[in-house]
């Protein structure tokens, strides 16, 4: 038989292979389960019904269900029948929802019971929805032989995905990759990251939507070993603890609440063990040590061992992409035990660029590039991609295409970076995002907003620098753990953001002029503000992937950060 050549084909064959061993689960709260057998049955099923029920070949099918093994297996069953699927952020606007659904062109779209009414409600005659619950139904009611799969039907420059780019401006644009660009992404993943099928298991909790976790699903199943779908990432932690895994995804934003979790836990324990809880935790935070490193033994028994434990025990390989991974994240899981690897990727290359691996490792890079994957910096210091997962093309938007796409055929990231003399990758900015004070000098905010949320306080941080006198800065408070500050310094748990208490005050004061410690003279952030209110997807102030719209925000606190820079003005 030949060798595989697209993604369906390569799971397809690996769940006839290994049936022993494949096996979808969930938590509805009980354990529910899915053997290779059934996921088959169920694959082929659908993928029949899809093609008798006329699917043409290249034909768009949107999905909007929330994220599950069906979600997963109906985008397997779409794929093998032909289909080029769309994934859909389901909490974005109705407004940018029914115009990716016109713009993609799609007849069919996949939906939970419960987003009906939703679809009734945008009023697009041309579009019938297939419900999950009924195609769920239909294959448990079905009798007969399973029909057949032709995986071998699909080839490797036909289109394969259509997704829309959450996008900090204006309106989403398609990315159209090809079975190719997904079959680069899945078989460099398993040169770079070796697993265990008969050791080896994995939870998959981010949005299937969202490409990463979909390529990182289909590594998955295409390596034979269990895979459990979290439905509810906000219980995250339960379903590590319950299907105790080797392999975990996460985003920084994920690990970071996890760690601050543990931070809570450790405020609650008696005066000795918050004592030690804390200096464990700022031990693991800080590679130059506050300890000795010879009492690590003595703090992993106290403390680190007891957080691996509450994350099932077992987690080998977590692979951290989406965002910027702060220095202390990276640094407090790896000295847990908890090997944590940070990579670097756009939906526009399919979507892995560079990661770092247990075998090539290097703190504060996003590691080497992956398999098949060139870059190189243009002379302004951007980041350029030649790969085979370069998508094909911007869905109906060749103007957008020829702008992302160098006359050589590299994929212009927008990013700014350096590679280091072993091929390391380093992001620096955006070279959109990159601001020019009143003065002249240029500042990179991405960097110093990273630095600023490094205090558990600080969830979001927005500087503001363009054709200003000097670096402000937007400070989001994480909420719960605010709560928690509070009341731990016996202050009014109601919070007037202009005018915070002096010890909030002065905690901030002393956080930003740690960071300023760090930076040039011209980037030090010489006054801030508190946000009235959290950045949320449907406040505008986050696109569905929980990047940070910082055109927005800055817009909506321009009246705010005004008054910084009126004379007198203390913060």
């Amino acid at each position: 038989m030949s060798e595989p050549k697209t993604v369906p084909d390569l799971v397809w064959r690996t769940l006839l292979e290994a049936p022993e061993r494949v096996r979808l689960q969930w938590r509805t709260p009980s354990i529910q389960t899915l053997t290779s057998r059934e996921v088959a049955r169920i694959v082929s099923r659908w993928s029949a019904a899809l093609i008798s029920d006329g699917l043409r070949p290249g034909e768009r099918i949107g999905i909007l269900a929330p994220s599950s093994a069906h979600w997963l297996l109906f985008d397997l069953a779409a794929l093998l029948a032909g289909a080029v699927t769309v994934p859909l952020f389901a909490n974005v606007s109705l407004d940018n929802l029914a115009w990716q659904i016109q713009d993609s062109g799609m007849e069919r779209i996949l939906v939970d019971a419960s987003q009906l009414e939703l679809i009734h409600s945008l009023d697009l005659p041309f579009l019938r929805p297939l419900v999950l619950q009924d195609l769920v139904a239909s294959v448990e009611t079905a009798t007969g032989p399973d029909p057949v799969v032709d995986p071998l039907r699909l080839r490797p420059e036909d289109s394969a995905t259509l997704i829309y780019t959450s996008g900090s401006t204006g309106r989403p644009k398609g990315v159209l990759l090809d079975h190719r660009a997904l079959f680069s992404q899945v078989r460099g993943a398993q040169t770079r990251y070796p697993v265990h099928p008969t050791e080896d298991s994995a939870v998959s909790c981010l949005p299937l939507s969202h490409v990463f976790e979909r390529i990182v699903a289909y590594f998955h199943l295409a390596n034979g070993y269990p895979l459990a779908i979290a439905t509810d990432v906000q219980a995250v932690g339960e379903d590590l603890a319950t299907f105790r895994p080797t392999i975990f995804t996460a985003v920084p934003r994920l690990l970071e609440k996890m760690l601050l979790r543990v931070r809570s836990q450790v405020e609650l324990a008696g005066p000795v063990r918050r004592r030690v809880g804390k200096l464990a935790l700022e031990q693991a935070a800080n590679p130059p040590h506050v300890l000795s490193p010879a009492l690590d033994p003595v703090l992993d028994r106290v403390v680190w061992s007891k957080v691996r434990s509450a994350l099932g025990g077992h987690l080998r390989l977590v692979v951290c992409g989406g965002a910027p991974l702060p220095t202390y994240l990276e640094s407090s899981f790896n000295r847990m035990g908890i090997p944590v690897f940070n990579g670097y990727g756009m939906t526009e290359n399919g979507p892995v660029i560079a990661a770092n691996t247990p075998e090539h490792h290097r703190a504060g890079s996003v590691g080497r590039p992956f398999p098949e994957v060139q870059v190189r910096t243009a002379a302004d210091g951007e980041l350029q991609v030649f790969s085979p997962s370069v998508l094909r093309e911007y869905w109906n938007r060749p103007d957008e295409t020829a702008k992302v796409l160098t006359s050589d055929g590299w994929l212009a990231t927008g990013d700014l970076g350096r590679i280091d003399a072993d091929g390391y990758v380093y992001i620096t900015g955006r070279k959109k995002d990159l601001c020019k004070t009143a003065g002249g000098k240029y500042v990179a905010p991405t960097p110093i907003e990273e630095a600023l949320t490094g205090h558990s306080l600080v969830e979001h941080a927005v500087v503001c620098a363009d054709d200003r006198k000097f670096v402000s800065a937007i400070l989001f408070p994480d909420r719960l753990t605010l709560a928690d500050w509070l009341r731990r310094n016996g202050l009014p748990s109601t919070l007037d953001p202009a005018a915070p208490p002096p010890e909030l005050v002065g905690e901030l004061d002393a956080w930003v002029a740690r960071v300023n410690s760090g930076l040039n003279e011209w980037e030090k952030v010489r006054r801030w503000i508190l946000a009235t209110a959290p950045l949320t997807i449907e406040g505008g102030g986050l696109t569905p992937t929980h990047k940070v719209r910082r055109q927005a925000v800055l817009d909506k606190y321009r009246r705010e950060l005004d008054s910084l820079y009126v004379e007198g003005s203390r913060r």
